[in-house]
């Protein structure tokens, strides 16, 4: 398996598949438009305050404040905002233009989409003998749609995604190669990252913990030297992430997440305007059970797992939609049926923490919409890309060496010619044809609800 050498030279086709994607990123960020990405405007907002303030917002602030919602952005952690708010700042310097400018912002989405392509090569390479199954593995994120088009605008999901990946990265790392410092610095930055980006993120962090000490404990014979290595990681963490939540503490006493403080906000907001914000938690409209089925929960968080875009409205045609999970099963499938096979590269452990990294999101999720908002997004399960990448990987890399090992590359290079064209018909098609996103009804591949 892979080596000290870089990624970059080790593959061939590694640095095209990233400028591809790149390519991709950047052409969606310069077309889209301003209402194409969900809460794009709401986190835009915090962007400009902080350009503007040279500050961090509290998110009491009236102008970050969202009327439909009665709270902003600045309360939970929000740091692509923060990296965004640099670059606009930056742009600014040459431009006032108001495009130009939500370019710039959205740049950090371009880049964590390329930096995922970029370490997802990465893991692969710690998987995978044949080169084919490391280009399949980082191809099923890169071309997923929902992951190209969270690529090209600001928002937080995508961001996650990248902290996922490091961290599944660092922890193979750290299995293969000892747990030194320049890995549980990566693994710190992976941590520190998730920590500040995304709540929905967090069963990583568990994973990163878990992962360390399943796999230090296996190296070191002396317990001291494995708790001393915790030690070095947990400062750095505290390092990178320790701030943000130091500084919730205390101007909203004690609350160190900040969810709180937003419901706070949005009592304040409802007796200053008079206004009743949305606010459509099920369990007071509906059972649970009612929510996930008649409510199409499940359904509607599926398909926007695998790509809807705008506000939620411009959908794939079904069949894309089938297309996609059944692939999915079937590589699953193959992965159940030749798990014994995997057992020695994917042991027992890491197998139950990637199934906990995919069900939390979920389970999150569906807790969210039930008991504060209704909002059955698959951007809000992202988070679960890496283990998917691994069980469609393993099962197919398996397949095809029982076949033929010669079978493997010409494999993975038809699957990710397939899913090259369906991203391309899916969404670069139609939004490169017209000037906004919501002309694609235009288009036969999409349909609007």
């Amino acid at each position: 398996m892979g080596d000290r050498k870089c990624i970059i030279t080790k593959y061939k086709f590694a640095l095209p598949m990233i400028i591809f994607s790149g390519i991709l990123f950047v052409l969606l960020a310069l077309k889209m438009d301003t209402e194409a990405g969900p809460d794009e405007n709401m986190r835009m907002l915090v962007v400009n305050w902080i350009v503007e303030h040279n500050a961090l917002p509290t998110g009491f602030e009236q102008e970050l404040i969202n009327p439909l919602w009665g709270y902003s952005y600045a309360f939970t952690p929000y740091l692509p905002s923060i990296i965004a708010a640099l670059f606009v700042k930056i742009f600014s310097l040459f431009t006032s233009d108001p495009q130009t400018l939500l370019f710039a912002g959205r740049l950090v989405s371009v880049f964590s989409g390329m930096g995922t392509v970029y370490v997802a090569l990465r893991t692969g390479d710690k998987l995978f003998e044949n080169k084919g199954s490391v280009y399949f593995f980082a191809g099923v994120a890169a071309y997923l749609p929902q992951f190209t088009f969270l690529s090209s605008y600001l928002n937080n999901d995508i961001v996650s995604v990248l902290s996922a990946f490091m961290i599944l990265d660092a922890v193979l790392e750290g299995r293969d190669r000892g747990w030194n410092i320049r890995t549980m610095l990566y693994l710190s930055f992976g941590i520190g990252i998730c920590a500040l980006t995304y709540y929905f993120g967090y069963a990583w962090i568990l994973f990163a913990i878990v992962g360390f000490f399943v796999t230090s404990r296996r190296q070191e014979t002396d317990r001291k030297q494995v708790y001393r290595k915790a030690g070095i990681v947990v400062l750095m963490v505290f390092a990178i992430a320790g701030w943000y939540f130091i500084r919730n503490g205390i101007i909203y006493h004690g609350d160190f997440l900040g969810y709180r403080a937003q419901s706070d906000c949005v009592e304040l907001f409802k007796q200053r305007e008079l206004i009743w914000p949305v606010n459509n938690p099920g369990m007071q409209t509906m059972h649970l059970r009612d929510m996930l089925t008649y409510g199409r929960w499940i359904e509607t968080t599926e398909e926007s797992f695998i790509g809807m875009f705008g506000g939620m409205t411009i959908c794939l045609d079904g069949k894309f939609y089938d297309l996609y999970k059944l692939a999915f099963l079937l590589l699953v499938m193959l992965f159940v049926l030749y798990r014994y096979k995997t057992k020695e590269k994917i042991r027992t452990s890491l197998l139950l923490m990637l199934l906990f990294t995919m069900a939390f999101p979920v389970v999150f999720s569906i807790y969210s919409s039930y008991t504060r908002d209704f909002q059955p997004q698959g951007r809000y399960i992202m988070s679960m890309l890496p283990a998917i990448c691994v069980f469609t990987s393993v099962g197919l890399d398996e397949f095809s060496k029982a076949v033929n090992k010669k079978f493997v590359p010409a494999l993975s290079v038809i699957c990710l010619l397939i899913l090259v064209a369906v991203l391309y018909y899916t969404v670069m098609l139609p939004t490169l044809t017209f000037t906004y996103l919501p002309g694609a009804g235009s288009v036969q591949f999409y349909y609007i609800r």
